[in-house]
This record gives C-alpha cells, sequence and structure tokens, in this order.
C-alpha cells in the first residue's frame, strides 16, 4: 500500500465540539500521526451526545457516542490536564516532536495556559499554530463564544427559511463542515510555506470568515445595489420554477431546479405535455416567476402520483435538474455512494462494544495516494502508554504519578468504569436513552429498522473484558 500524503506529519489536537475534530480526522485520514488531547474533567462536548450503538449506552458511554465517533477516526488519544504544571511541560515536550498544534478554545484560553503562539515557538521555532474561534483574535467580537448556529445568525440565518417565518437553522453544524475544510486548506498553506522557507507561523482563523462566502452572491448585491435580500424557502431570485415537491410514499420529496425556458420545455415534455403547461402565463421565465404559486401546485400534483427516484431519473435522463430527497437510511445505501466506496467500515476496539460500523469517507479519489479510515476512533486515553512511553521515553512511575495528580486519566475499560468521572458527571453515571422504537412513538424519529445491522453489513459489538491497544494503520 502506499504512503499516504501526510505521512510524517504530527499534529497535537486540543479540540471540541466538531469544526475542528473534523478537520484533524481529514487530515488523519491522509496519513497525519494526529494526536487527540482532552482532559477527562472536560472531554470534547460530543462523547455526551449519543447517539449510542444499538441504543446501549453501557458504562462506558463516553466511548460509544456516534457524534463523537464520527467526527474523531484515525486519531491516537491522549488525556492531558494543560491547566496543571506537568501537564503543560508534557504539552511542550510533544510540541517539540510535532509540526502542527490546533486548537478551538475561546481567544483567551491558550494565552491562560501560557500555551500561546510565542510560548510553542519557543519551544519549536518552526512549529505551525492554528487557532480557530468563533471570531478570530482581534475585533470587538474577539473574546465572544461560537458556535455554529450563532455563526449562521450572522451570516446566513437572515436568508434561510420562508418569508413568512422565522430565520431557520440550515442542516446539522453546516457551518462547523464549511469551517472544517478551511481549517485543513489554511494548515496545508502553512506546511507548504514551511517546507519552502522552513519557518513556521500562527494561524489566525475565524469561523465567521470562514462562513461569509455561502452569501456571496447577496453580500454583494448589497454592497453594489443598496438591497438587503430576502428568505425565499426553496425559490429562487430569478429562475421558476424552483421547489421541493410532494411525492408518493411517506414523507416522500423531490426537488426540482429549472434555470432556462429549453430547460422547461423539457420538463414539459418528460411530464407528458399536460394541458396545464400550455398556460401563456409559463412561457417565459418571467412569467413563470410571476405565476409561481399556480405553478407549484400543477407540479406538486403531477410528482404526488410519482415515486421519487423514479421522478428523480425520468427528469434526469431529460436534462432536467432533480433529486430526490434522501432519508438517512437512504444515504446510507444508496448506489451511487457504495459505487464511490464513500461508506468505510471501520472496527472498533472490543472493550467498547461498538463492533464495526460505517463511517464516512472524504468527498474525493486520489489515484495514487487516496486516504482512508486508519483506524476507528480510540476510546478516550486509549493512546496514553504509547504516547508518553515511546514518543517522550516517561516511564511507568512517571505516568502512575500524572495519574494520581490528576494530570493524565487512565485507559478505564469494564467494571473499571464505574468509579471513573467524566466531565462534572457523578461516578457511574448513564446517560438517558429511549429505545429506537420509543423514540419513533414520541415523534422524534419517522422509523425503525430492526434488521439495520444486517442491512448495512456492519457487525454489532457486545460487552467484552479485552484490553488490548489497536495500533494506527500505516
Amino acid at each position: 500500500m502506499s504512503d499516504l500524503p501526510l505521512k510524517g506529519i504530527r499534529i497535537l489536537e486540543t479540540s471540541d465540539i466538531l469544526a475542528l475534530p473534523t478537520a484533524m480526522s481529514i487530515m488523519a485520514d491522509m496519513g497525519a500521526e494526529v494526536i487527540h488531547i482532552e482532559y477527562a474533567q472536560r472531554p470534547n462536548f460530543y462523547r455526551f451526545l449519543g447517539p449510542y450503538a444499538d441504543g446501549r449506552p453501557g458504562p462506558n458511554w463516553h466511548d460509544r457516542s456516534a457524534a463523537f465517533n464520527a467526527s474523531n477516526r484515525s486519531k491516537l488519544s491522549l488525556t492531558l490536564n494543560l491547566g496543571s504544571p506537568k501537564g503543560k511541560e508534557v504539552f511542550l515536550e510533544l510540541v517539540k516532536v510535532s509540526d502542527v498544534v490546533a486548537e478551538n478554545f475561546s481567544a483567551r484560553v491558550m494565552g491562560n495556559f501560557g500555551l500561546a503562539y510565542p510560548n510553542l515557538k519557543e519551544a519549536k521555532p518552526d512549529i505551525i499554530m492554528l487557532s480557530n474561534t468563533g471570531y478570530g483574535h482581534s475585533g470587538p467580537w474577539r473574546d465572544y463564544v461560537g458556535m455554529a448556529q450563532v455563526i449562521e445568525a450572522a451570516t446566513t440565518a437572515h436568508l434561510t427559511g420562508y418569508p413568512d417565518r422565522l430565520p431557520g437553522k440550515a442542516g446539522q453544524s453546516i457551518m462547523d463542515l464549511v469551517v472544517a475544510w478551511n481549517i485543513v486548506n489554511a494548515i496545508m498553506l502553512a506546511l507548504l510555506h514551511r517546507q519552502r522557507a522552513g519557518k513556521g507561523q500562527w494561524i489566525d482563523h475565524s469561523m465567521i470568515q470562514a462562513c461569509v462566502p455561502l452569501v456571496a452572491g447577496p453580500l454583494m448585491d448589497a454592497a453594489m445595489n443598496g438591497r438587503d435580500q430576502m428568505r425565499r424557502g426553496n425559490r429562487d431570485a430569478v429562475h421558476a420554477p424552483q421547489g421541493c415537491y410532494p411525492c408518493k410514499g411517506d414523507d416522500d420529496w423531490l426537488a426540482i431546479s429549472i434555470t432556462s425556458d429549453d430547460e422547461w420545455a423539457r420538463f414539459v415534455a418528460a411530464i407528458g405535455s399536460p394541458a396545464w403547461a400550455a398556460d401563456a402565463r409559463f412561457a417565459t421565465e418571467a412569467g413563470r416567476m410571476a405565476a409561481h404559486d399556480d405553478l407549484d401546485k400543477h407540479i406538486a400534483a403531477w410528482t404526488a402520483a410519482q415515486d421519487k427516484v423514479q421522478a428523480m431519473e425520468l427528469l434526469q435522463q431529460a436534462g432536467v435538474p432533480a433529486g430526490a430527497v434522501l432519508k438517512n437510511k437512504e444515504v446510507l445505501v444508496n448506489p451511487q455512494y457504495k459505487a464511490r466506496g464513500f461508506w468505510e467500515m471501520a472496527e472498533h476496539a472490543p472493550e467498547t462494544g461498538i463492533g464495526s460500523r460505517l463511517y464516512a469517507g472524504r468527498p474525493f479519489k486520489l489515484s495514487r495516494t487516496n486516504g482512508r479510515v486508519r483506524r476507528a476512533t480510540a476510546p478516550l486515553a486509549y493512546d496514553n502508554k504509547h504516547v508518553l512511553e515511546e514518543m517522550l521515553g516517561l516511564d511507568e512511575d512517571e505516568i502512575l504519578d500524572m495519574e494520581d495528580e490528576g494530570v493524565a486519566a487512565p485507559y478505564l475499560t469494564g467494571a473499571e468504569v464505574g468509579d471513573m468521572r467524566v466531565g462534572n458527571m457523578p461516578a457511574g453515571y448513564r446517560p438517558a436513552s429511549p429505545t429506537p422504537q420509543g423514540l419513533v412513538d414520541r415523534g422524534d424519529a419517522q422509523s425503525f429498522d430492526a434488521n439495520y445491522n444486517d442491512v448495512l453489513g456492519q457487525k454489532a459489538g457486545g460487552p467484552s473484558a479485552a484490553k488490548g491497544r489497536i495500533p494506527l494503520e500505516e
């Protein structure tokens, strides 16, 4: 197997939530050695979210959260209290043998730890540091805390939703995913510069600035014409028809986007040239825009009798942009994703009881050095011994002293976890986890397939006392 493109690059990651963890997983999939550092008393918030494999939190619930595991694969896990003198000392020793430090605390935190860029540069002059905050390290909003939803509020939310409703949130943390790819790009540029000039640098990354290009058109309209655009739901400012139309089935929909008179003619022919389509109002784009409400009623009457996938294929074959709205499980079994090898099976450490599960790959394929999920997400502290002993040369007594002093938390499994405290939760805490059918019954899920593991080719895990480190694939 060929070397991955980022092999030999070591990154220290101190992160929370989704944006930076996702960026680091991308780089880890491509060969970087990413050491994910968490403080056991305040670990990544996504460990608390679930959902949990097969609806079972288990005693090691903090290692079984699908939200966390989806965005932290291919990494090493180390626990370290950066607020302690020993934790800071160990961190700086790791900096000396690393290429990049990536963090997403609010602007004041790393400075309070004594681990701002000047401190890291003193330890390793060519270190690259990325700081991802909501608003950047300068400006009047510097110390504000940024999350994906509040970043939406300051960039896109005024355009998301319907004219007669409140501004809406676009999907699940879409801003975090936009930010993640910007982070990857920024770090790669800094690595390229270091390769050429031999110098590191500090990357001051602002989430709000990363997300502004999503509304580039409306912003330019305001700058060039003084116009503030409005929420339009699924409609376009210029083209018609544009919309999402109901189909035959349970909550099934079809998106249609027609942007020219030629596409409109092909659409009409594809659906059998119904009499209503001969209405003179629909002959031009301006006419279709003015009569959009009536047009939507006619189109919805046609789609309501159609299977969404068959309707999509019919229109696509006619050269009309159309897409079936896929539900979660439909995305997992969709033939296009399968043909691209997008979903990758990853085997979790036996002691987690998760088994083998599908995870999303990358949206690109490299012909020579394609990435892959190199290991399922590591349990908390899973690689402590490897990092502290093999990378830094600490002996067992030093590591035990760090554990006794609360500098590092040990890797615990099975009955050992009963006495462990994660975050501010009491020892023995178990999060609530409603049954799948219970979620359906109360209206929080649409359906439940009892044989989902068989359909997806997954292998459910069970309780296991096994404990042995699975190394990262090279």
